[in-house]
């Protein structure tokens, strides 16, 4: 995706909804994406995209895991629902239980996908028992069956308040354009001349939106679950090399929020005093996490980032081994 220096122009305001597809068998991930949308994206998270009326849907993917849990920790943050794809052998891997972990760090709705008839329901939920996937609806499909229900999805309520706030994976320099900024609308909307604060960012500064595209379209403003292209004037890419939200100034904003935690019941080790990561909506942060309180935390983190009440992140151990996933955790602000 690229904004382009003359593009066609839509003026109907979009909304989407963002759907993860998580699983290990890259290949039955893969023809599914191809069955029922449009890749538009294969750089870094891969997006695959399906209009239906007014309402885009997004499904984000990566091929990094298990290697890296990276990828996938960040389209949890930020996705409305998951899909959750049991393995066709019907036996759960250690990557397999893993990601089912992470889906329930982030307390995500989803669907539990069973493909051409490998595995009974029964058997599926049994295996996955003490995790979120247990509990989701089953879906019976053909790999690369084109139809799909999207009916059960819908905007995730802790990213669901009005006030704007754009996650940004990629910034660069556009010739004709200027500076150029990717990413995912994660609430409320952007449209053309909004005055947009970088998180972490100079004091003062803002950026000027002069044009919004979706996948190479002109519009006027894009609703949360969109991925957009900023047209961006009075910053540099320089500037926002390590600016990774943008907002409408109405976010509080902090180097060490405090958060609930919740340990996950398969990580062993104690997260307190300790140098691990912090998935937040969109952004992983090192941070060395302190006891605050009775099951809350506070994070050390580098830079600021946007907090809102309720949000949710996850503490992640890169080194963790099998499990990466160390705790759920909420905000309180």
């Amino acid at each position: 995706m690229a904004l382009e220096a003359a593009g066609r122009r839509e003026e109907q305001h979009l909304e989407g909804i963002t759907v993860g597809v998580f699983g290990t068998d890259i290949q039955s991930k893969s023809v599914l994406e191809a069955s029922v949308a449009k890749k538009s994206e294969a750089e870094g998270i891969m997006v695959h995209t399906r209009t239906e009326g007014e309402r885009r849907y997004s499904f984000l993917d990566t091929d990094d895991f298990p290697g890296r849990i990276q990828g996938y920790a960040r389209i949890a943050s930020i996705v409305d629902h998951a899909l959750y794809l049991f393995p066709r052998g019907g036996r759960l891997v250690p990557p397999d239980g893993e990601l089912a972990v992470l889906l329930g760090s982030f307390g995500l709705p989803g669907s539990l996908v069973l493909l051409d008839g490998s595995v009974a329901a029964e058997d599926a939920k049994r295996a996955l028992k003490g995790t979120i996937v247990a509990d989701y609806s089953t879906v019976l499909r053909r790999t690369n069956d084109s139809a799909i229900d999207l009916s059960h999805s819908a905007p995730r309520g802790d990213l669901g308040n009005q006030r704007t706030l754009v996650y940004v994976d990629r910034v660069f320099t556009v010739k004709g354009v200027g500076t150029v900024a990717l990413g995912f609308v994660l609430s409320g909307r952007v449209s053309i001349h909004d005055q947009l604060r970088p998180i972490p960012g100079p004091s003062g500064v803002r950026a000027d939106v002069k044009g919004i595209q979706i996948n190479d379209v002109d519009f006027e403003s894009a609703g949360r679950g969109i991925r957009v292209g900023l047209a961006l004037r009075g910053v540099t890419p320089e500037a926002l090399e390590k600016s990774h939200w943008l907002d409408d100034g109405s976010f509080a904003t902090s180097s060490s929020p405090t958060f609930e935690a919740s340990k996950s019941p398969f990580y062993r080790p104690d997260i307190t005093s300790r140098e691990l990561h912090v998935q937040l909506p969109g952004e992983m942060a090192p941070a060395r996490l302190e006891t605050a309180g009775s099951g809350t935390v506070t994070a050390r983190m580098p830079w600021e980032v946007p907090l809102w009440e309720g949000m949710k992140a996850a503490a992640i151990d890169l080194n963790g081994g099998s499990l990466r996933v160390a705790a759920a955790m909420t905000g309180k602000f």
